[in-house]
Parts: structure tokens; C-alpha cells; sequence
């Protein structure tokens, strides 16, 4: 990679850093009281798993608390790190496709079982979906690391859908309603990997009512 596309990189980096900083500031931020399950000082971690089209606007939400993000290893990682890095997450880099076999796996487990204990979010449809068909990547990493997961929710009043994109990805807007829901923690165990984690799977596609 040349001089000049790692310097356009970082601008471009800053600006969606800047724009979704004051997308926060200047919008009313409504969370559920599950959210302190999030915090650094609860104990239990847990799998945080989210839409790959609600990534941008979740950006900010657990500024100042422990998190890892797992993001892919190329130019759309490298923005999702910048971003990360911002608000004090972490990220692993992996391929973009994955059927949850490869060291990367072994890796993930290892550093959040004896390193740094923190939440480990993941784009339950991502990196390429299909929309919102949740992958089953995230609940094999729940039983490694014998973790429970935990779905956020977003809904912005008023948004910007790129629906040519296969996520529908959002950008909120300034001066804003930004509602975020935290589920109650729901556990894997090895009976759910007999049929794919399906039931798991149909219960993380309902949203989460948060009181407005």
C-alpha cells in the first residue's frame, strides 16, 4: 500500500469518527438497564452480537468500556480498527469468510480466556451476509469460550438505509433518537449445534422493545 492511500485511509477514517462522535452528542441516547450487564465492572462476559448494518451507529455505545470487535483483515478492517481504536476496543483480524475452522478460533479463545477477559462483539450476519441471517460462527465461539450471548438492538429515529448494500447499512443523523436494547443473556450449550443453533437463531431475530 502506497504513501498516499494510507494517508487517505486516515482522513477518511477521521471524518466517520468525527460525524458519528457528534451524531452522539447531539442526540438523545436511550438504553434499556441491561446495558450495565455490559459494563467493566460485571464480572460475567459475554458474546455481544449486533446487525452488520448496525455497526456504524453502534460505534459509540460502550465508549469507555472493555471490548474486543472481530473484524476482517482487509481495507474495510482496517477503517472498523480505526474506529474501534478510538473509543478503547480492541479487534481481531480475520478472513472474510469463515466456517469457524482455523487457528483464528484458537486464538480468540486463548486471549479472552487467560488475557484480557473482555466482551467479545460480533456482526451475527456479517462479514457478507445474507441480511440478517445470523451466522453460526458466533454461538461456536460461545461454547469455546463457554460465554452466554447478548444481542444489541438499534433503532434511529432518522437514518440514512444504503440499501444497495447487502446489510442496509445506517447512518444515523444528527440531533437524533438513538433507542439501543440489550437482551436478557441467553446460553449455548452442545445440544443447540445438533440443528445448527436454529433455535437460538430464530429467537436473536426478533427485536428487543426498549421503553422510549
Amino acid at each position: 500500500m502506497g504513501r498516499f492511500d494510507v494517508y487517505y485511509k486516515k482522513i477518511i477514517s477521521k471524518i466517520f469518527i468525527k460525524y458519528i462522535d457528534f451524531v452522539f452528542k447531539t442526540s438523545k441516547i436511550i438504553k434499556n438497564e441491561n446495558f450495565n450487564l455490559l459494563k467493566n465492572e460485571n464480572k460475567e462476559k459475554y458474546i455481544v452480537l449486533f446487525w452488520h448494518g448496525d455497526s456504524y451507529s453502534l460505534n459509540p455505545f460502550l465508549k469507555g468500556e472493555s471490548l474486543y470487535v472481530i473484524t476482517t483483515a482487509d481495507s474495510r478492517g482496517d477503517y472498523i480498527t480505526d474506529l474501534c481504536n478510538f473509543y478503547g476496543y480492541k479487534t481481531f483480524r480475520v478472513p472474510d469468510e469463515t466456517n469457524g475452522e482455523g487457528n483464528f478460533l484458537r486464538k480468540i479463545r486463548k486471549e479472552i480466556d487467560f488475557g484480557d477477559k473482555s466482551n467479545l462483539a460480533v456482526a451475527m450476519d456479517g462479514p457478507l451476509g445474507p441480511f440478517h441471517e445470523p451466522k453460526s460462527i458466533s454461538f461456536v465461539l460461545a461454547l469455546l469460550t463457554k460465554r452466554k450471548v447478548i444481542k444489541v438492538s438499534i433503532h434511529t429515529k432518522c437514518k440514512i438505509s444504503l440499501y444497495k448494500r447487502w446489510d442496509n447499512y445506517s447512518i444515523p443523523l444528527p440531533f437524533n433518537t438513538i433507542t439501543i436494547g440489550v437482551s436478557e443473556p441467553i446460553e449455548v450449550d452442545r445440544d443447540d449445534r445438533k440443528n445448527d443453533f436454529l433455535k437460538i437463531k430464530e429467537l436473536l431475530k426478533n427485536e428487543i422493545n426498549v421503553e422510549k
